[in-house]
């Protein structure tokens, strides 16, 4: 699948940067089946914020940690997770 291909109902994931962990971190959007992320204005003080709010809003679609951080895991293991899609 292209980086502009989605399907009819794609599977998705927010998640955050993972950057360096005392800095702000930055919510992306991640899609099962494609490499790189959709970043988002939202923006957590801490890796543990994020993860927080990150886990409600995955919570919403079904995903607990595990299964949203599986969908992570994947889009970054397909293309390394450095691109945004935009």
């Amino acid at each position: 699948m292209t980086t502009h291909e989605l399907p009819d109902e794609p599977v998705f994931a927010f998640t955050p940067a993972y950057e360096l962990p005392d800095q702000p971190q930055q919510i992306r959007i991640v899609f099962e089946g494609m490499d790189g992320y959709i970043p988002t204005a939202l923006v957590a003080l801490t890796l543990a914020d994020a993860e927080r709010l990150c886990d409600r809003l995955n919570r919403r679609m079904g995903l607990d940690r595990e299964a949203w951080s599986a969908i992570v895991g994947r889009s970054m293991a397909a293309g390394r997770g450095d691109a945004p899609l935009h």
